[in-house]
């Protein structure tokens, strides 16, 4: 219940970005470091961040964190904020505060040389400089403190490049954006075979080849809906292969030639390493699937689509899986 508060408020972001009139999207990628906390050495950080300006002063974001690889811990997660932004020098440099909720998955070893996938949520306040130095790129330092109840409390410093999603080439003093072209756009009917590969969160971190199939369907703009065929390959401590569907949050930019989306719904799998107790009736499993997704129309019947899916298992298997695939689009 947790995790699934967690992904609504980033739908709702996503979803709210994309049909207010204001379009000051922002996707920036970061890197960094953490200092070192309670005798664990110090560790990678990297992190993507999409922000949306409501008002001048005011903002949202979502971020996927990964607080890299500590002696006993393995964490990452996706964070929802709210954000007081400070501009300076007609807004070509903002400071910026925020705070919210992160829904996090710690992957830790235990007795015996198993790993547990331990999962819950962490208050998360952060502290940004942004610098524009072009039309739409522009430079960022975020700090952020992560606070969990049951878990290490950790800091990660970070620094990267964003790019601004905005009509208008330049942010200016006072205006957030102009509404993008693509407002009502629905996304059309596209088959997609994706290959790629799965990794299981554990302290091995065990890969293995993947292959994935996928309808997806613009259901109102901004909504879409999928169904997928999944195949996470073998590595040797799982075999999982099962049908997922899902609902999107997705927005488009560019004359609808590049949209992103996060996607939330029931993956219905075997395993065949870890068949369920002989008792039970159906052999089939049920865990959540989260997903983000980042597609590029190559012309009016080809595109190119990337997704990250995260399976949340409730028997310390959860995976990581990173699919690119060709897909046909038609109808609309």
């Amino acid at each position: 219940m947790i995790l699934r508060r967690g992904t609504l408020l980033l739908l709702i972001l996503l979803v709210a970005g994309g049909s207010t009139r204001l379009c000051a999207q922002e996707l920036t990628f970061l890197g960094g470091f953490l200092p070192e906390v309670d005798h664990e050495r110090s560790s990678y950080t990297w992190q993507v961040d999409y922000r949306q300006d409501f008002a001048r002063y005011f903002a949202g974001s979502i971020a996927y964190i990964n607080e890299g690889h500590l002696r006993a811990h393995h964490r990452d997660g996706t964070a929802a904020e709210a954000w007081g932004r400070l501009p300076f020098d007609h807004d070509r440099f903002i400071i910026g505060l925020g705070v919210g909720g992160y829904a996090y998955f710690d992957t830790q070893p235990v007795h015996g040389g198993d790993t547990a996938d331990v999962h819950g949520t962490a208050l998360i306040a952060s502290l940004s400089a942004t610098a524009y130095f072009s039309d739409r790129w522009f430079g960022e330092v975020m700090v952020n403190r992560i606070l969990p109840d049951r878990d290490i409390d950790l800091t990660t410093v970070s620094a990267g490049v964003g790019f601004w999603f905005g009509r208008t080439q330049k942010p200016t003093p006072g205006k957030l954006g102009d509404a993008p072209d693509e407002e009502q756009y629905v996304t059309a009917n596209e088959l997609t075979a994706f290959t790629g590969q799965s990794v299981v969160n554990t302290f091995l971190s065990q890969k293995a080849a993947a292959w994935a199939g996928e309808y997806r369907h613009g259901l109102i703009p901004h909504l879409d809906w999928t169904v997928s065929a999944i195949y996470e390959g073998d590595p040797k401590i799982i075999r999982r292969s099962g049908g997922a569907s899902q609902v999107w949050a997705v927005n488009n930019f560019f004359h609808n030639r590049v949209a992103v989306g996060a996607g939330i719904g029931p993956y219905v799998y075997l395993d065949h390493k870890n068949p369920p107790p002989s008792d039970r009736r159906i052999p089939a499993a049920v865990a959540p699937l989260f997903s983000l997704t980042l597609a590029y129309r190559l012309s009016d019947s080809l595109m190119v689509r990337a997704v990250f899916d995260r399976v949340v298992s409730n028997y310390n298997r959860d995976s990581d899986i990173f699919l690119i695939g060709l897909g046909y689009r038609w109808g609309r």
